[in-house]
């Protein structure tokens, strides 16, 4: 759920840390309110359960519509480069990935 949230708050003109404040703040209030744990998605090593990983992807690509159209807020090109129809799809089947990094990385802290 995380996810969505975060780009639909991309999308409203929110920067990225509010982005993920907000989407944080949904997740643990969905998790408190189905009495779930956060610390058991994670694997000992920091990273998300694969098993969990694979699903979360699933799930996100259901939002292609609004990832494709965040696209151009959360990525910038160099200067000269354009975005291309090829570059925007890979760039969209490459954000459920990067939104799980951004979780991963603020898990361990770095």
């Amino acid at each position: 759920m995380g996810g969505f949230i975060y780009i639909f708050e991309i999308n409203k003109g929110k920067d990225n840390e509010a982005a993920l404040r907000k989407s944080d703040e949904v997740l643990i209030a969905l998790l408190d309110g189905n009495n779930l744990e956060i610390n058991n998605i994670f694997a000992k090593d920091g990273s998300i359960k694969s098993e969990i990983r694979i699903d979360t992807i699933s799930r996100i690509n259901f939002c292609r519509q609004a990832i494709k159209e965040v696209i151009p807020n959360l990525v910038k090109l160099p200067e000269g480069m354009e975005m291309t129809e090829e570059r925007l799809k890979s760039l969209t089947d490459t954000y459920p990935q990067y939104y799980l990094h951004m979780f991963e990385k603020n898990r361990k802290g770095n």
